[in-house]
């Protein structure tokens, strides 16, 4: 089963040869870090994926395995656990870290209109302050925010509409949501 318009969470028990497949047919790998390292499931070796020419985007699993669903924290493990992996300070880049939670999943996704800031794509667009202490002294922008603490974004635009306005969701109540997944969980848990 693979193919481009496939895709495969997680991506961590591959082979040489079934790298070289996945990148032959075009097939997506969603990388998973937060979640891999949590459950000690294994590391994706996306250094060698990306070698191959395959597509590679972020995940953030769900609820189970990774209770932040923050893009940016994706990047910033992406970027650390490939280099543990390696074990090499140059396994990832940060622009590379960051192009996994753009361009390489729009890519993944078979999409060619979003993951990029480009004229005719959807504006969708993360603003993240870097003018905190956090980030004080980096000059490179996409190196302080993959290598500096994920913080929450201050603004989201999606798809010309924004969203999220001073790090708040401004299209749903956010402690109602809080309150209706806490008992839900609750009522799952029996």
């Amino acid at each position: 089963w693979t193919g481009d318009d496939v895709w495969y969470a997680h991506g961590i028990h591959l082979n040489d040869s079934e790298i070289d497949r996945i990148a032959e047919v075009r097939t997506g790998i969603a990388h998973c870090p937060s979640s891999n390292m949590r459950l000690g499931a294994g590391a994706c070796r996306v250094g060698d994926l990306l070698r191959a020419g395959a597509r590679v985007g972020l995940g953030v699993d769900g609820a189970a395995s990774n209770e932040d669903a923050n893009i940016a924290m994706e990047a910033h493990q992406a970027l650390l656990l490939a280099r543990v992996r390696a074990p090499s300070p140059t396994a990832l880049d940060a622009r590379a870290a960051w192009r996994l939670a753009t361009k390489g999943g729009a890519e993944c996704l078979g999409r060619d209109d979003c993951g990029s800031l480009e004229v005719g794509k959807c504006a969708d667009i993360a603003c993240f302050r870097v003018d905190d202490l956090a980030h004080a002294g980096i000059k490179d922008l996409v190196a302080a925010l993959a290598l500096a603490p994920p913080a929450r974004a201050q603004t989201v635009i999606v798809n010309g509409r924004v969203v999220v306005r001073e790090g708040r969701l401004l299209t749903a109540d956010e402690d109602e949501i809080a309150r209706e997944i806490a008992a839900t969980s609750a009522r799952l848990a029996g």
